[in-house]
């Protein structure tokens, strides 16, 4: 009979989110392992390397983030969607504040040609379920839909929530960030009317 699991893959990635949330990019895996209260050992017999965790981690993050945005960008109609994929931003940082820090490690752009071998597939495509979401509601949101109407989207539902949170993250988020959030996703999204 097998030895019953002690340190599951998700008790080591829940340590390292606690860890990298106070520690960012230096966490170490024997401060992760501490956290855990796991021998080193348990830690590398689970992931390769410090590279690997991180990575996983950071995958694991990503994908958790993934599914409320895709819930708010398939809301009906179009433009409360908008709003509502804006507005998951600074409510899934506050709320998740070590998923969010772990999302900063990495940027998919570098990841995919530096990640492990064996997770740079996954990498590749992390975000193209986002992507085809936000050109869907893209095509629901304006009567024309082109390259600079996307990028519009992509503004108001991603980068501006993203850059009104990103300096807070691993403390507090204030409340107004929200209302900015939505000012901002209403404003830029309207830019395609014209």
């Amino acid at each position: 009979m097998a030895r019953p699991e002690k340190f599951s893959s998700d008790d080591i990635l829940d340590a390292a989110a606690r860890v990298v949330l106070t520690r960012g990019q230096h966490a170490t895996v024997a401060e992760i392992a501490d956290e855990a209260g796991a021998p080193v050992g348990s830690v590398y017999y689970r992931f390769g390397s410090r590279e690997e965790l991180l990575v996983s981690l950071w995958l694991r993050s990503v994908r958790d983030f993934q599914q409320g945005f895709i819930a708010a960008c398939r809301l009906e109609p179009a433009a409360d969607a908008v709003v509502a994929a804006a507005q998951h931003i600074p409510v899934y940082c506050r709320e998740h504040p070590a998923q969010a820090r772990a999302m900063t490690l990495y940027r998919q752009a570098e990841l995919v040609r530096a990640a492990p071998a064996a997770l740079r597939g996954e990498v590749a495509v992390v975000n193209d379920e986002v992507n085809a979401v936000s050109e869907d509601l893209a095509r629901r949101r304006y009567a024309v839909v082109d390259e600079h109407r996307i990028a519009l989207l992509r503004t108001a539902t991603r980068q501006c929530p993203y850059g009104l949170v990103r300096p807070y993250l691993g403390g507090a988020i204030p409340g107004w960030i929200d209302e900015a959030a939505v000012a901002c996703a209403r404003a830029i999204a309207a830019l395609g009317d014209r």
